[in-house]
């Protein structure tokens, strides 16, 4: 073996995640002396869209790539299906380049990892990203009264223990997590280092006030308006209801209020949601607006705040909210719901927003009395206050350490 890594993500490296949280790091860890190569699934159109130029990209930093095409058909059998060609083809090419790391991107490609730890003594880098099987359950893709699911759930927290057990080194999100792993498993002897989900403050840069008025105007919010934002997916954990209801009180209280919504997730429920909600009169004064990631700091940056309810459950111990942070480089202050990871600390630490008890009506209405001051909090100092704990710097200089102590592993 040599110091060669293989990096493995069932993420596609073209996705919209791809582009945010796995290249910037991609790139940082290739800017270390020694190989990397990665194996990916990515979505044929996608793929088709913006290979080329993204192999380009990385050929020019001497990062090898074998992407493989991500089964969107049949289910649980199109995921055992891609599961079993990550197995055969990593370990094609551990067979032909001998890594001496693989450095794993959740739990399927540390599955994997651990197969080629035991086959050639590799060393095995397990980037969690979460606890995934529960995320499962919390988040109602496993039901637990179907039979199905019940055994899915049931083996993978026998698979998670063993995985854990066979990391020579852990990454997890949050130090929340870190004494719930080794509950998890209790033979687990790898180190723990911590990275939260950082962002490019290089890419996501503060608006002048010229700026912020012209990107207002070009989604149609009045001048003088004080605007609520939200960036991301509407899916499974993002809680529009309890958004829609601040935004609601906000308005009540404030008058000109304006919420903008900067997602690709839009769906016709969404609507029905805000007419049975009986929001029809303010439908105006809510902004739908998709955009690209080049648009993104632009939209977010022209906000006073940024709100971030994510479903409490026992798997969010693990998470840490990408969309903090670029808000936080935008110089945009955020209310986030509590005990969501480390945010609650990191909000105080940074003094970066405010934490709501979405449960309790006084702690919303304390928030929106407040909602001057909460933004009053934002601006070029927030981003300097964040930088050094949620910058792409972080990640870089963290990684390095972590391969540094992996090089002199036994």
């Amino acid at each position: 073996m040599n110091n060669s890594t293989l990096f493995i993500t069932y993420d596609g490296l073209l996705d919209p995640l791809g582009g945010s949280q796995i290249l910037p790091y991609l790139y940082n860890i290739a800017a270390h002396p020694r190989p990397l190569h990665i194996l990916s699934f990515e979505k044929a159109e996608r793929f088709s869209q913006g290979a080329d130029k993204l192999r380009a990209d990385l050929n020019a930093r001497g990062i090898s790539w074998t992407p493989l095409s991500f089964t969107t058909r049949h289910g649980k059998l199109g995921k055992f299906w891609d599961l079993l060609r990550m197995y055969v083809t990593a370990l094609t090419l551990q067979r032909k380049h001998r890594f001496g790391i693989i450095h794993c991107r959740s739990y399927q490609a540390m599955q994997v990892g651990c197969m080629l730890k035991q086959l050639f003594g590799v060393k095995t880098l397990f980037d969690m990203r979460g606890l995934w099987v529960d995320e499962r359950v919390d988040g109602g893709i496993w039901r637990s009264e179907k039979p199905v699911d019940h055994l899915a759930y049931k083996t993978y927290k026998i698979i998670e223990r063993n995985l854990l057990s066979c990391a020579t080194y852990v990454i997890a999100l949050t130090e929340r997590v870190i004494p719930e792993l080794h509950r998890l498993s209790p033979s687990m002897a790898a180190p723990v280092a911590v990275i939260p989900c950082c962002a490019d403050f290089d890419h996501f840069a503060v608006s002048s006030e010229s700026e912020k008025a012209q990107t207002r105007a070009a989604v149609g919010i009045p001048s003088g308006a004080r605007v609520i934002s939200y960036l991301g997916s509407l899916g499974t954990w993002y809680m529009l209801d309890d958004m829609l209801r601040l935004f609601a009180e906000a308005h009540q209280k404030w008058g000109n209020v304006h919420l903008l919504l900067i997602t690709r997730d839009w769906k016709p429920e969404h609507e029905a949601l805000i007419m049975s909600m009986g929001l029809a009169s303010l439908r105006d004064q809510i902004h739908i607006q998709p955009a690209t990631r080049t648009e993104v700091p632009g939209l977010l940056g022209c906000s006073d705040v940024m709100l971030s309810f994510i479903k409490p459950a026992y798997s969010k111990i693990a998470s840490s909210p990408t969309k903090l942070a670029e808000a936080f480089a935008v110089g945009v202050p955020a209310i986030s719901n509590k005990g969501i990871g480390d945010v609650d600390e990191l909000t105080k630490r940074l003094d970066a927003g405010a934490i709501v008890d979405l449960n309790n009506t006084q702690s919303v209405t304390d928030i929106v009395n407040r909602l001057d001051d909460i933004a009053a909090k934002g601006g070029e100092d927030l981003r300097q206050r964040s930088r050094p704990l949620l910058g792409l710097e972080v990640a870089t200089d963290t990684y390095r350490r972590v391969y540094q102590d992996l090089e002199f592993t036994e």
